[in-house]
């Protein structure tokens, strides 16, 4: 990973967008000299510089501070995502998102026809975001059920007493993510 993440970056989105240095400083507003410190290694930059540059390029802060993508992605396969099952098998949810990752939880859900499965409640605060890919799904919220259909979503407050269930004859697909706190 790179030491100095804003100043590759820096010199990577400047090549990409066709500028020189001398025309990025004029478009963000700083001096060539702040620029051209601004891409070396060890730079300490005022915020309000950063700032100006990240707009100049039309790039969010994100981009010229964080890693480059390919060192802050992580791939999750097949046999790092945990399977739940309820309901003697006609529940199953997949967790696909990391372990490791904070504040957010997907599952990829399946539900065999007349599955009735109690949801977990999460922590107050968390919201979550029910996807039907397929089927039709009834989520049923402190007891007032809401039909999910094919190409629908559903948020709700996650920490609400919560039932999943298939009352059709098809199998229903789904993507579940969980955000533990909203803002």
């Amino acid at each position: 990973m790179p030491t100095d993440p804003l100043s590759e970056n820096l010199r990577r989105l400047r090549g990409a967008a066709g500028l020189t240095q001398a025309g990025l400083a004029a478009k963000a507003g700083v001096p060539r000299a702040t620029l051209a410190s601004m891409e070396q290694a060890g730079s300490n930059p005022g915020i309000q510089s950063v700032q100006a540059v990240a707009r100049a390029l039309d790039v969010g802060l994100d981009e010229l501070i964080d890693p480059r993508p390919q060192e802050r992605h992580y791939l999750v396969g097949p046999k790092e995502q945990q399977d739940y099952r309820a309901d003697a098998g006609r529940f199953s949810a997949r967790l696909v998102s990391p372990i490791a990752s904070k504040g957010v939880a997907m599952h990829r859900v399946v539900m065999q026809p007349g599955c009735h499965s109690i949801g977990r409640p999460h922590p107050p605060g968390a919201q979550e975001f029910f996807f039907t890919l397929a089927g039709a799904a009834v989520i049923e919220i402190e007891g007032d059920p809401v039909t999910v259909p094919a190409g629908h979503l559903l948020q709700f407050p996650g920490q609400h007493r919560h039932i999943y269930r298939n009352p059709s004859e098809a199998v229903c697909e789904a993507v579940s993510v969980v955000v533990l706190q909203l803002g």
